[in-house]
């Protein structure tokens, strides 16, 4: 058990010893003090590649193809229709909360979504490096520790720790909620390709949106739809209509362990 925490520990030290170091050396090599938008994406991208590279060589989160052996991919497909469906029902409940993303970070996510190479810091390497170290090391460890039996104590503690590296309320709940589709998705394939998946599609949709409506993640879902409640609450039902079959589907298809 003490190895384990410790194990899990590291993990997590490891991840934000990573993102510190990179980001103070892009600081430094743009000779700023401050974090611009392209000091976050050289840092982000370093960042990512260094932990992917790390975690995959050092095996603490191990890789293979035996997922990919079984051609996944219809079940993959239902693993976007999911990331989809639950998209616009999690902003609407976060909405209601009436949570705001601190300035700071408002401006630092537009810079990098603003920008072409935003796109590969967080739609490509992001993804797949969060998922090596929150479900394919951290999430591996505790199920270690929890065994099949109690896995759910596992999967929301690795949630909570995702929720919690991103550094505000209004992105930690986001985060924490993914990470429990995220998690029973590992738990049930022992795989991050179809986290991977669900991941990209998240970042993507996020990265889409800003490009093609600038300003729309200062917007409120009502405001969005210009204060039409009604178009709010369509959106938010035809949403899970489609979560609920890709969730269906996924429980279907997903390996049990």
């Amino acid at each position: 058990m003490k190895r384990t925490l410790l194990d899990t520990a590291w993990y997590l030290a490891a991840f934000l010893l990573i993102q510190y170091v990179c980001m103070m050396a892009a600081m430094i090599g743009f000779q700023t003090k401050a974090i611009t938008p392209m000091v976050n994406i050289v840092s982000t991208i370093a960042a990512s590649i260094i932990t992917i590279a790390l975690y995959g060589w050092r095996k603490w989160a191990p890789l293979n193809s035996i997922y990919l052996n079984t051609r996944p991919w219809f079940t993959l497909f239902w693993v976007i229709c999911l990331t989809i469906g639950s998209s616009i029902p999690l902003t609407a409940a976060l909405d209601a909360t009436g949570l705001q993303l601190p300035e700071i970070y408002k401006q630092m996510f537009k810079g990098m979504m603003r920008n072409d190479m935003g796109f590969i810091a967080i739609g490509v390497l992001v993804p797949i490096a969060e998922e090596m170290v929150f479900r394919g090391a951290i999430l591996r460890r505790l199920l270690d520790l929890t065994g099949n039996e109690k896995r759910w104590i596992a999967i929301v503690t690795s949630a909570a720790l995702f929720g919690l590296v991103h550094g505000n309320m209004l992105q930690g709940l986001n985060a924490f909620a993914l990470g429990l589709l995220l998690g029973w998705m590992y738990v049930r394939t022992r795989s991050i390709v179809p986290g991977v998946v669900m991941h990209f599609t998240n970042n993507s949709l996020s990265y889409i949106i800003e490009r093609m409506y600038p300003g729309a993640d200062d917007m409120t879902l009502r405001e969005f739809y210009g204060g039409d409640m009604t178009r709010v609450w369509l959106s938010v039902v035809f949403s899970l209509m489609i979560f609920g079959a890709a969730l269906y589907q996924l429980n279907m298809r997903l390996k049990n362990n």
